[in-house]
C-alpha cells in the first residue's frame, strides 16, 4: 500500500501542475481571440474550440484531484444529523465513487473506440484526443481511492 500511496501523491502534483497549465493556457487562448476580435474585427478560428477541450480536461483531472483531497461537494444532512452514522456512510460513499469511475473508465474506452476516427470541426485533431482525458481521469480516480483505503486500514492500525 506504501507503493500506491507514494504513486498517488506522485500522480496528483503532476496532474496539479497540468491542470495549472491548462488554466494559464486556456485564459491566454481566449484574451487572445478577444484582443483579436475587439482589435482587428475578427479572431482565430480554433480558439474555442481549444478552450472546450481544455475546460474539459480540466474538469475531468480536476475531478480526480478533489478525490485526492476530499474536497468535492458533499451531502451531509445524514452525517449532521446523525453522526455516528459516518462510519457506516463512509465505505458506501467509497463503493459508489468506485464504481462511478470504474464506469467511466470502460465507458470512456467503448467510446474511444468510437469517436476515434472523428475530427474536430475547426482544429482537425481526432475527438480520441479529447475523449481520452475520461478513462485517464476515472483511472486517476481509482488510484487515489485505492491509496485512500490503504492510508484508512493504516490509521485503524495505529488508533488500535
Amino acid at each position: 500500500m506504501k507503493v500506491i500511496h507514494g504513486i498517488s501523491e506522485w500522480i496528483d502534483r503532476f496532474v496539479r501542475a497540468i491542470i495549472t497549465t491548462f488554466l494559464i493556457v486556456m485564459t491566454g487562448i481566449l484574451a487572445a481571440q478577444i484582443i483579436a476580435r475587439s482589435v482587428f474585427q475578427g479572431g482565430f478560428v480554433w480558439t474555442d474550440e481549444m478552450a472546450r477541450f481544455l475546460m474539459i480536461a480540466f474538469v475531468f483531472l480536476g475531478a480526480s484531484a478533489a478525490i485526492k483531497d476530499r474536497s468535492h461537494i458533499t451531502v451531509s444532512i445524514l452525517e449532521d444529523w446523525k453522526p455516528s452514522l459516518k462510519k457506516w456512510l463512509a465505505p458506501i460513499q467509497w463503493v459508489v465513487m468506485m464504481a462511478y469511475a470504474v464506469f467511466i473508465v470502460i465507458v470512456g474506452f467503448e467510446t474511444l473506440s468510437i469517436v476515434r476516427h472523428q475530427l474536430s470541426v475547426n482544429m482537425g485533431i481526432s475527438m480520441g484526443y479529447v475523449y481520452i482525458v475520461l478513462p485517464i481521469a476515472a483511472l486517476i480516480m481509482i488510484i487515489h481511492l485505492v491509496a485512500r483505503i490503504g492510508k484508512k486500514e493504516k490509521e485503524e492500525e495505529v488508533t488500535n
